[in-house]
């Protein structure tokens, strides 16, 4: 007892000295500072900080053709001065390890306690992130002979990935971008295929792991089995490492956005994710606590890119980048489809997750050539991409190119449906089928119907709307309103549904044919708002 008051007595004291000579109290700090940030503070010593800039761009409102040079002028124009102030600090040894970003009108840097206090009052400035620390996600791990599995691993088959082969469907032309510890590019399952490289960590030039977990992951992307066991949903596919976690499986946000704008400039297809942050969320989306990550994340997905995610390995709720809304996150499940004790679940697995195989999953293994088993939603995260790379592969080879809207509906639309009826919190919309996903392009008679749901008085589009056929198949609109709806040839009327703002609104009939688009806009007339008053008594 007399250890802890004194602990208590040594933290006020410190509390006291802190807010004694940095005002944290001011109205500026109060609203610009995160409270993990003001706690980290009281530590002493400088703070890993994210600096959210109020001047913010985006992909959507800038010019197709030149969205990267738009965004980077835009963001040096607008970080210039506070870059400025932040070299001058520097040279006073208040900051350190600064570094701008593009893709978020945000700068990461170390910071002392008093350049927080002047950054929070700062007009540039919108807000004062902790860089916090996200890690890998897997549970346990395995040796496995190369004898012990036939060819293709289990997972393979049971998400169906091996009868997409047999239409010549194996990722070939499309790059997976890998955000983890590093590729071992020497594996003889993916040598050569490692197209692009960087080291965020360790500034090495040429690819390494030094933990295998990214090795692992690649794999499951795209390993073809030269070894003796067939790891990879798409054995064909071009990979990008990028280093974002250390030896220990260990990294920073800021390193993790440095990694999505990379892939960017370097025009990856899909950016696969087997990591997270220690908190969790229970929520439909975290983006409004995420703000760096979350932009980072919406712009490139509306650069074109498929963002995958772990969905983490606490069961309380689901880690961040997976519970941002752009993202499609992935739950792991064991052989027999049930869920795994660990995995990641809540209202954003229903809102956009899946399920694909995490328990025991056989992959590469960076320091022998060989295989081993992992488990964790890090396992079940890289089949998601895999099937990704398939779906895109195969609608390229009709000429069509789909947006990462439309991909994700279409995976979780041809999922199957796990646990109680419709998506849920723990399988999300269900376990993915590669088959299915890919059968539009690989068969005849499917076509779309692609819309936007408007407000009938303002014309605007209204995100978050649920629009359903009278099948099972439904889509959820994006930040502009837009749907997408993958559908076999047929009549359909469409409904869309936003609570409780909106009365639902449906279509008139609707024909589909065969690799060909309908477009069906629905405007929906919001609901009148009331007051209700009154008074409540004690009626004893």
């Amino acid at each position: 007892m007399a250890k802890r008051i004194l602990q208590f007595i040594i933290i006020f004291l410190l509390a006291l000295i802190v807010f004694g000579t940095f005002p944290i109290n001011s109205e500026a700090a109060k609203d610009k500072t995160s409270i993990e940030v003001k706690s980290r503070m009281l530590e002493g010593g400088k703070v890993p900080v994210i600096i959210i800039l109020k001047n913010q761009s985006s992909f959507s409102n800038i010019s197709n053709e030149n969205n990267i040079i738009s965004l980077k002028n835009h963001v040096s124009a607008s970080q210039k001065s506070l870059l400025g102030l932040l070299e001058d600090e520097k040279l006073k040894g208040n900051a350190d390890r600064i570094k701008p970003f593009w893709i978020v009108n945000a700068i990461a840097l170390n910071a002392s306690p008093q350049l927080i206090e002047k950054l929070a009052k700062n007009d540039d400035v919108e807000y004062l992130e902790l860089d916090s620390r996200y890690n890998i996600k897997e549970e346990y791990r395995i040796e496995v002979s190369s004898g012990q599995i036939a060819n293709a691993t289990y997972g393979l088959k049971q998400i169906n990935a091996t009868k997409v082969w047999e239409f010549g469907i194996d990722g070939s032309g499309i790059n997976v971008s890998v955000i983890d510890t590093g590729i071992n590019s020497s594996h003889p399952d993916i040598a050569g295929r490692v197209i692009n490289w960087v080291d965020f960590v360790g500034g090495k030039s040429l690819p390494y792991d030094d933990n295998g977990h990214g090795t692992h992951v690649a794999g499951t992307v795209g390993g073809n089995g030269i070894g003796g066991i067939t790891t990879g949903v798409a054995p064909n596919v071009s990979l990008f490492g990028v280093k974002v976690l250390d030896g220990y499986g260990i990294g920073s946000e800021s390193n993790i956005i440095d990694g999505i704008q990379w892939s960017i400039e370097n025009k990856a297809r899909i950016i696969s994710m087997s990591l997270g942050s220690d908190q969790t969320w229970t929520t439909p989306t975290c983006d409004i606590d995420n703000y760096a990550m979350s932009m980072a994340v919406n712009n490139a997905v509306s650069a074109g890119i498929v963002v995958v995610a772990a969905a983490g390995n606490d069961a309380s709720g689901v880690s961040s980048p997976g519970c941002i809304e752009n993202v499609t996150v992935a739950g792991a499940v064991d052989s027999n489809n049930a869920i795994a004790y660990f995995s990641g679940r809540g209202a954003a697995m229903a809102d956009h997750g899946v399920v694909a195989p995490g328990v025991g999953v056989t992959s590469l293994n960076y320091l022998t050539n060989g295989y081993i088993q992992h488990s964790g939603t890090s396992m079940a995260t890289p089949h998601v991409a895999g099937t990704f790379a398939l779906l895109l592969e195969a609608a390229q080879k009709k000429g069509v190119i789909i947006s990462p809207d439309q991909a994700k509906n279409i995976l979780r639309n041809t999922s199957v449906d796990l646990g109680v009826t419709g998506r849920d919190n723990i399988y999300g919309a269900g376990l993915i089928d590669s088959l299915e996903s890919v059968n539009g392009f690989v068969l005849p008679g499917r076509g779309y119907i692609n819309g936007t749901v408007l407000d009938n008085v303002t014309k605007k589009g209204i995100a978050n709307a649920i629009v359903v056929t009278n099948t099972s198949i439904m889509a959820t609109t994006n930040g502009t309103g837009f749907y997408s709806l993958s559908l076999m040839e047929g009549s359909y009327v469409i409904t869309a549904t936003v609570d409780p703002e909106y009365y639902p609104t449906s279509s008139g009939i609707i024909s589909v044919l065969g690799n060909s688009t309908s477009v069906q806009d629905v405007e929906l007339a919001r609901k009148p708002i009331g007051v209700i008053s009154g008074r409540v008594t004690n009626s004893t």
